[in-house]
């Protein structure tokens, strides 16, 4: 068991130190290796980085579905500010440290209202994240899938 653990360890260690940036993909998954980027931010933008919003028309009412994303201090976590019929909701959106500037969207989604918000990867394709939508007089948001960068060193 201790050479599972030591074994692990030097794997670990070896992953930390890797400067390659290599990229393969099986559609599911994803492998990079790169250099890292600072882990904080050292001017936070206070205006959202992007806003989805979709107009909603009702019997009676219109309203406003609005789904903001906000730097933080952490370069890898922006809030989600959701808005809708006078209801509030915040989330966290992580985005893997690709070793480039995450940059992240909004796309709009299936039913009404709804959007999923996600980030683009180092090819610039986007990868879906979460999906936030109204149903049952509530605000909701669904992990639709995870995210994880790790070095690769058997290459």
């Amino acid at each position: 068991m201790k050479i599972i653990y030591l074994a692990f360890l030097i794997l670990l260690l070896a992953a930390c130190n890797s400067t390659n940036e290599n990229t393969e993909s099986n559609g599911d998954s994803i492998v990079f290796t790169t250099k890292n980027i600072p882990a904080e931010r050292s001017n936070v933008n206070p205006q959202p980085v992007k806003i989805y919003e979709e107009t909603v028309k009702s019997f009676e009412t219109t309203d406003e579905f609005k789904v903001g994303l906000y730097e933080t201090k952490q370069t890898s976590t922006y809030l989600i500010k959701i808005s809708y019929k006078n209801l509030e909701a915040v989330d966290t959106l992580r985005v893997p440290n690709f070793g480039i500037e995450p940059s992240v969207g909004i796309i709009k989604g299936e039913k009404q209202p709804s959007c999923i918000v996600g980030f683009l990867d180092k090819d610039k394709q986007f990868r879906e994240s979460k999906l936030v939508y109204f149903e049952e007089d509530k605000l909701k948001v669904h992990v639709l899938k995870y995210y994880a960068v790790y070095a690769d060193t058997a290459k």
